[in-house]
């Protein structure tokens, strides 16, 4: 058990490291906070690449090394479920499934990104396209995400056996409402101007928020109670060598 907690320490710190470098390659590279508005031409697109191609490239460089961090992170929490279901560990598979295919979409949109600036003076038509699929692609991304916080939700409301769980009941609220401010991301294919367009309130500014904020608050309770669950093995680990050797004697 102590191997366990101390692999899941590591691989936590794995996550954040690479969710660190991919956060300021998107923010500062990728220049997509905010994307530019859904109501751009295509010229105004290709030439708003134009300008940022070198960025936007080394961007998707570093994004093409560190976009998988939700697969850690969700692994490890997926571990901490799975201490407090009782029988078959349905929400165990259901979080990490679900933060498995999450991913994909953190680590595609880069790369579509990437594309967009790769050739900066192909037909404006190519170069927005490549860019709409990149956006759209970030922002809709609601068919996987609400199992993640759903299971997160469900554990935090069961009776838990295990001790030191990270999963206090507040955070089930704050779960539910990050799944469900995510689901206004596919509305984006309907509007290019308002709270509901790709760079608006609804679609993008809450779910990035309430992302951000469910990271922030849940790292730190992975941490402590890891740190704790690494104590308990180690003490029952040494009680355990204590007795054998006091059955050896």
């Amino acid at each position: 058990m102590s191997i366990s907690a101390r692999s899941q320490i590591a691989i936590l710190w794995w996550a954040i490291a690479f969710m660190v470098v991919w956060a300021l390659a998107f923010l500062f590279l990728l220049h997509m906070v905010p994307p530019p508005p859904a109501t751009d031409s295509a010229e105004q697109v290709a030439h708003w690449y134009q300008n940022r191609s070198t960025s936007i490239k080394i961007g998707a460089t570093l994004s093409g090394l560190t976009s998988a961090f939700m697969l850690p992170f969700w692994a490890v929490v997926a571990c901490q479920i799975w201490r407090q279901e009782k029988g078959p560990p349905i929400w165990t598979i259901v979080s990490a499934a679900a933060g498995t295919m999450m991913s994909l979409f953190i680590t595609f949109c880069p790369i579509f990104w990437g594309v967009a600036a790769f050739t900066p003076y192909r037909a404006p038509e190519i170069t927005a396209i490549m860019h709409q699929l990149g956006v759209l692609a970030f922002v809709t991304t609601d068919q996987f995400s609400p199992f993640c916080w759903a299971a997160v939700a469900v554990v935090c409301f069961i009776p838990q056996p295990a001790p030191h769980s990270p999963f206090p009941r507040w955070l089930g609220y704050l779960s539910i409402w990050t799944a469900l401010i995510f689901e206004a991301g596919a509305a984006a294919f309907n509007f290019n101007k308002g709270p509901l367009a790709w760079n608006g309130l609804l679609v993008y500014w809450a779910p990035l928020v309430f992302f951000g904020v469910w990271l922030i608050v849940m790292c730190p309770l992975l941490f402590k109670n890891l740190k704790l669950q690494l104590r308990d093995a180690q003490a029952a680990e040494a009680a355990t060598k204590a007795e054998a050797a006091e059955a050896a004697g």
